[in-house]
């Protein structure tokens, strides 16, 4: 009982080093301590009680010694007190009648001590409910009852014999102004597994004709209320079934006899369990095709080991109900039933509309890749003889103004390139086919090279370029072409969006959430939902036909899928008219050492 501090409860201990380990190990208070070493915790012909952290209940009782000590007898009482636990579930309909009828009721369990006491006992007696919860009920019995009164339910407890039965007798009662006055007393027994409870129903015989009016009203009460509960159950759009803890039909709402299509009569309350409610439902189970689990007979067994389930059954007219069972306090079992067809077509509809879109987009990207490939071969041709003609391999152009022209055909096809390159990037991106050659990158390296071939374009727009680079920077396992790619195309973004007197600052730093590149400008910067949009192939943050930047909208999603290659991410910060920093982070599994070259991997 004191399985807490065992290694302690030894001769010799004393009592407060016992209490002191107790209040430690059940993290309990010092004014608890406090009360424990007072006076031995307890005075003479006391009792207390203690809850342990693991739940178990114990009672001590304590009588004093003739040199001055305590004798102390420790009971396990923690299935008396479950029993009070699962009882007070039960009290809230039953404290209609408990409150109201004339009678006394007292329940005790097999050590004689009190578990309730109703107010119509708290009238008889005087007592209020705490001054006598918790005590041996021969506090309200005057002698010879008083003394007689253990002897009794030992020698029941031993032959099974009866001195007080269901039909009641009369004895006398005490009360606590220390007058006495004659009663009837039934006693009735109650058993929960192991827990027995004795129910002793006292009346005031003196006032026996007010007592049956009462009671004759409170059971018209119950029944009103039973039926009011009925009538509620009955129009309630679920289906309900309510089983005992023998398993046996206590109640069965008509929503569930409608949903359940089975004959009324085969399913009244008394006549079926809950193996055989199951039994029927698994023969009309008709579920449609794989997605409904068939019903089988031995659910049943299963709900009674595990009650919290929830499964499905499909009736022969069509309809798909949701059943949940749960258990109930003290034994005991509820079905709902719930009609999920609609929500059922619903989850079919939206399942078949994914696959459809999903179809679409592999038919999108299959298209993308093959009208690509077929565009590369003439622009090939359009690149490559502009480019002669460029350079007048074969001879001066004439007239002169054909120059001009050139050139434009030249920028034009190779702009036309790296617009199909991008969408067949993005296609294998999407389909997570993105093919990586990854060798030690020195990253300050590839930016300052990137900013170079970007310091053109920014010159032009009076932009300022700058790096904030440190001197020592370990090299990043990653594609090299790959990471260029993903450096220019935000570094190219940051430049379009910033306006003339802008300034683009890209860096490069390792911490411990892994090797961090940021992009950041002074541009005209986005909103939350243009952040959320950009992401999208083939969308820019300015919608209209008359925008003002250029661009296919295909640079940051086939920068973010680069990026998610390399197991990394990519987020923005941005806020319109002050700039946007995009920062790409790599795991710290990618960094190397600063010693490595791309021929020592």
């Amino acid at each position: 009982m004191l399985s807490p501090i065992a290694s302690c409860v030894v001769p010799g201990t004393t009592f407060e080093h016992m209490m002191s380990e107790l209040a430690r190990i059940e993290n309990r208070g010092e004014e608890w301590l406090r009360g424990k070493l007072a006076e031995g915790g307890l005075a003479d012909a006391t009792t207390r009680e203690d809850q342990f952290l693991d739940g178990h209940w114990v009672t001590v009782n304590a009588y004093a010694t003739f040199d001055g000590g305590q004798l102390r007898i420790l009971r396990d009482i923690t299935q008396r007190k479950q029993a009070q636990l699962s009882l007070e579930s039960t009290v809230t309909w039953l404290k209609g009648v408990m409150d109201t009828v004339v009678d006394g009721i007292i329940t005790i369990d097999e050590t004689a001590t009190v578990l309730s006491f109703n107010p119509a006992a708290q009238r008889l007696f005087g007592y209020a409910p705490e001054d006598v919860v918790g005590y041996n009920v021969n506090i309200l019995m005057p002698e010879p009852y008083f003394s007689a009164h253990d002897g009794y339910i030992r020698r029941y407890l031993e032959t099974g014999q009866k001195r007080i039965g269901q039909a009641g007798r009369e004895v006398e009662g005490l009360r606590r102004d220390g007058t006495r006055f004659p009663m009837e007393l039934a006693v009735a027994e109650m058993r929960q597994g192991d827990m027995l409870t004795f129910i002793g129903v006292i009346r005031d015989i003196s006032e026996r004709k007010r007592g049956e009016r009462a009671l004759l009203d409170s059971q018209s009460r119950f029944r009103h209320q039973a039926n009011r509960l009925q009538a509620i159950i009955d129009n309630m759009p679920q289906g309900v079934a309510v089983f005992a803890a023998d398993d046996a039909l206590v109640a069965l709402n008509e929503a569930a006899i409608r949903m359940l299509g089975l004959p009324e009569a085969e399913i009244t309350p008394g006549t079926i369990d809950v193996s055989l409610f199951m039994a029927l439902l698994a023969a009309n189970d008709n579920p449609p095709g794989q997605s409904v689990v068939q019903l089988t007979a031995d659910l049943a067994e299963n709900i009674r080991e595990r009650p919290e389930m929830v499964f499905e059954h499909a009736s022969a007219s069509g309809v798909i109900m949701e059943v949940r069972s749960s258990s109930m306090p003290g034994g005991g079992l509820i079905l709902s039933f719930t009609d999920v067809t609609d929500r059922k077509r619903v989850e079919r509809t939206l399942r078949d509309a994914k696959d459809e879109a999903e179809r679409g987009n592999r038919a999108k990207n299959t298209f993308l890749a093959n009208i690509s490939h077929e565009l590369r071969t003439p622009l090939n041709a359009i690149i490559g003889f502009s480019e002669m003609m460029k350079h007048e391999i074969f001879g001066p152009l004439e007239p002169a103004s054909y120059r001009a022209y050139v050139d434009d055909i030249h920028e034009s096809g190779m702009h036309l390139l790296e617009l199909i390159n991008d969408i067949l990037d993005m296609s294998k991106a999407e389909a997570g086919m993105t093919d990586l050659v990854e060798s030690a990158v020195d990253v300050g390296d590839l930016i300052r090279s990137s900013m170079r071939l970007l310091s053109r374009r920014a010159g032009n727009g009076g932009i300022t370029l700058s790096e904030t680079i440190p001197e020592s920077l370990p090299f990043l396992l990653a594609d090299e072409r790959r990471l260029r790619q993903i450096v220019l195309n935000l570094g190219s973004n940051a430049v379009k969006f910033t306006e003339d007197g802008g300034i683009v600052t890209i860096g490069a730093q390792v911490t411990a959430d892994g090797f961090i590149i940021t992009i950041a400008d002074t541009g005209i910067g986005m909103s939350p939902e243009d952040m959320s949009r950009v992401m999208e192939p083939f969308v820019q943050a300015d919608t209209r036909l008359s925008r003002k930047y250029e661009g296919s909208g295909l640079g940051l999603p086939l920068t973010k899928a680069l990026v998610l290659a390399h197991g990394g991410t990519l987020t923005l910060d941005s806020k319109v008219g002050r700039g946007t920093t995009v920062t790409v982070t790599f795991p710290p599994a990618r960094i190397l050492g600063s010693d490595l070259a791309s021929g020592d991997i």
